[in-house]
């Protein structure tokens, strides 16, 4: 990057004054963090979404226009048990015609809806949703076709909790917004004027400053002992490397669509977009622990930001924990759901290729086009799918959940085996994927599978598929 002589000696002279801050000053200007609220379905009561204009800051004090539902920017938390019967009413009010994805909902598109059933403005849609799986964090998020990314950009963008009767059966966190903490994690580029920028020309987007919950990297303050975090990556194109700042591991056991047989130790984890994760920490020790992505900084990590590239984060600081209370004696053993392997001895019917060249906008060499149906699938099939990418990319598919079976032909570590609809793919290394079609999609409403970085969704690296 070249910068002018004045340039550098204006930046000079800024780090000199930031480098004798202390860090502590730093922190300061943190809030706390926003909790979605929580629309609990239970009796057949209705679940009313309205997606229309609402205000929020971005920067203190500049009060700009965003998208949001039920009159907030970002949209409420929907919490449902398996077995429920949800009666939505979708409305726009919007400028703009409308599509809703209801990722991680395994159902047909009937009640959940596709690319092709647009709400136009001033229009709505009342689906009956039948929820039929097992636990999970799910997410609903624009799916407009050629303009997902501007519009889940601008704040479409809400957790859905799906509980079973297992439930009862575990020790691990639950308490909304007080040890069970929801985490919807997006990259913004904030004008002086406080307002979201997007070069809509650019082939991927990649924000400076990251937002949870609509907060700037912000703190909780929690009691001591074990917290569970259900993190959503609704970034366009950004992939996070989730870690505590202190060394302490993580604890994944949830993949979005599925648990794991047990807690898996790890020292980072990483969520490409679309994906959700389910992690526990245990944070029983200390007075401040930060859960960021990539490395530690330090201050003159900081200052060295200022010549960095536009794409850095400003702070990796994904959300700063204040610890409360006294440490407990004792630290209770986490236990998962229930957990049936025989569930994932599958049988396989078919098999099938998809080379992806993301920058190219392809897949199998062909652009998305929604008048064609790229592959018709059958109800109770499983599917071997190779997937490979010449780019570092996510791969997503709707209606339907795999597992991982390999990556660069090593089998996955069967410790992480769980149920998923979203996978990282390295350059041009092949993963392959178990994949279980059991719900329908026609040939007019169908489901698709493609990259799950929103930019290049909208500009083509996308097909559909049918289950009949």
């Amino acid at each position: 990057m070249q910068i002018s002589r004045r340039q550098f000696l204006k930046r000079s002279a800024l780090a000199s004054i930031m480098g004798a801050l202390p860090q502590a000053l730093w922190a300061e200007s943190r809030h706390p963090l926003h909790i979605p609220p929580i629309i609990d379905i239970g009796r057949g009561r209705p679940v009313r979404l309205d997606f229309r204009p609402s205000q929020t800051q971005f920067n203190q004090g500049k009060l700009v226009d965003v998208w949001g539902v039920n009159g907030r920017y970002l949209a409420p938390t929907v919490r449902v048990k398996s077995g429920d019967f949800v009666r939505l009413t979708y409305i726009n009010n919007l400028p703009q015609p409308l599509s809703i994805n209801l990722q991680g909902i395994l159902a047909s598109t009937e009640m959940t809806g596709s690319i092709h059933h647009k709400l136009s403005p001033k229009s709505s849609w009342s689906p009956i949703l039948e929820v039929k799986q097992s636990a999970g964090t799910a997410w609903y998020h624009s799916n407009t076709m050629l303009n997902s990314a501007f519009q889940v950009y601008r704040g479409l963008v809400g957790l859905w909790i799906i509980e079973d009767n297992k439930n009862h059966s575990t020790t691990i966190p639950n308490k909304y917004g007080i040890n069970d903490i929801p985490l919807i994690l997006q990259d913004q580029l904030i004008n002086n004027a406080g307002k979201q920028v997007i070069d809509a020309d650019k082939k991927q987007f990649f924000g400076n400053r990251v937002f949870v919950n609509g907060q700037e990297s912000p703190y909780l303050e929690v009691s001591r002992g074990w917290v569970r975090f259900r993190i959503v990556n609704a970034s366009l194109s950004r992939r996070y490397e989730l870690r505590l700042d202190n060394g302490q591991p993580l604890y994944l056991i949830g993949t979005g669509v599925g648990y794991l047989q047990s807690p898996v130790e790890m020292s980072s984890v990483h969520i490409a977009p679309s994906e959700r994760v389910e992690l526990l920490a245990n944070l029983n020790e200390g007075k401040t622990i930060s859960l960021i992505t990539g490395e530690s900084r330090g201050i003159l990590y900081k200052v060295g930001q200022l010549f960095s590239k536009d794409d850095d984060l400003v702070d990796n600081v994904i959300l700063e924990l204040r610890l409360q209370g006294l440490p407990a004696v004792f630290d209770s053993t986490m236990t998962l759901p229930t957990f049936d392997l025989e569930d994932f001895t599958l049988k396989i019917n078919n098999e099938r290729r998809f080379m992806i060249m993301p920058f190219d906008r392809v897949i199998n060499k062909q652009r998305f086009d929604p008048k064609r149906i790229d592959f018709e699938a059958k109800q109770g099939t499983v599917e071997r799918w190779y997937l490979q990418s010449d780019q570092d990319i996510g791969f997503t598919l709707q209606g339907a959940k795999f597992i991982i079976e390999t990556e660069n032909g090593e089998p996955y570590p069967r410790k992480q085996l769980a149920w998923r609809d979203t996978v990282w793919l390295e350059k041009d290394q092949i993963v392959t994927i178990l994949v279980r079609f059991e719900h329908l999609a026609s040939d007019s409403a169908p489901f698709t599978f493609g990259v799950s970085d929103f930019m290049l969704r909208d500009r083509g690296c996308m097909g559909q598929f049918s289950v009949k």
